[in-house]
């Protein structure tokens, strides 16, 4: 089914300017497609009895505007497709009015989080699910793999806390695109994004930033490493 998330913008989520942040409408995406399988009868507690979730693999996304505090918005996600290892999830944010504000498309991976290895999706996810294969995104969200400049100013390295974890004890999703986007000088205003997730960082892992700007300033890619140089976390910025 296409599954609708309502929500209005909180003070929580807005920054020195009340608009919305980039971290809190990343956090809207995953809220809605969290409570997509709740409401499904597949959600949070459904895969932790099997020992299993789901984990993001990438994200593409344009923002065509930011809401603002008090603004009411609606957060709308589907299937594309449910097949073998992999799962297409996309999302639509709307204003109430119905303007058109933003639109991902993701990839997701179902993990045996025993056996930490990908498992085929069950007849139980796709039929609680349902798929949608012919409502894409509107707009060409850029391609899946991010490719890593070899030079890239590196900055100061940090440790994972216990607030950058979620229920898998894994970093959350939307902290890496937080940790990452903080390296952005305050005036550049991000309106397409893509995101690799590559590994999962834990608790006290130690992440060494890089990042490397285009010669007009108008994109920059970012990593999150390990201190071996492999990357966690990926993304292309761009205004």
């Amino acid at each position: 089914m296409i599954y609708t998330y309502q929500s209005r913008v909180r003070y929580s989520e807005v920054d020195e300017n009340a608009v919305m942040t980039l971290f809190s409408l990343i956090n809207n995406l995953q809220d809605c497609c969290t409570f997509h399988g709740e409401d499904s009868g597949v959600g949070l507690a459904w895969n932790a009895a099997r020992h299993q979730a789901w984990i993001v693999a990438d994200l593409q996304m344009h923002i065509a505007r930011y809401p603002r505090f008090g603004e009411r918005i609606m957060v709308i996600t589907w299937a594309e497709s449910l097949r073998g290892l992999i799962a297409r999830r996309n999302f639509r944010v709307e204003s109430q009015e119905g303007e058109y504000l933003a639109e991902a498309a993701t990839e997701w991976i179902l993990m045996d989080m025993i056996r930490q290895k990908p498992l085929r999706i069950p007849q139980e996810q796709i039929d609680g699910y349902g798929v949608h294969p012919d409502k894409k995104p509107e707009h060409d969200l850029g391609q899946r793999k991010i490719l890593l400049p070899e030079e890239r100013k590196p900055e100061e390295p940090f440790s994972i806390q216990e607030y950058h974890l979620d229920t898998n004890r894994h970093v959350n999703n939307a902290q890496y695109v937080r940790l990452a986007v903080r390296y952005l000088p305050s005036d550049f205003a991000i309106h397409h994004l893509r995101v690799e997730f590559r590994k999962q960082a834990v608790l006290g892992d130690v992440i060494v930033p890089s990042l490397a700007f285009s010669e007009n300033g108008n994109n920059c890619v970012i990593c999150l490493a390990d201190t071996e140089g492999d990357a966690y976390f990926a993304a292309e910025c761009r205004k």
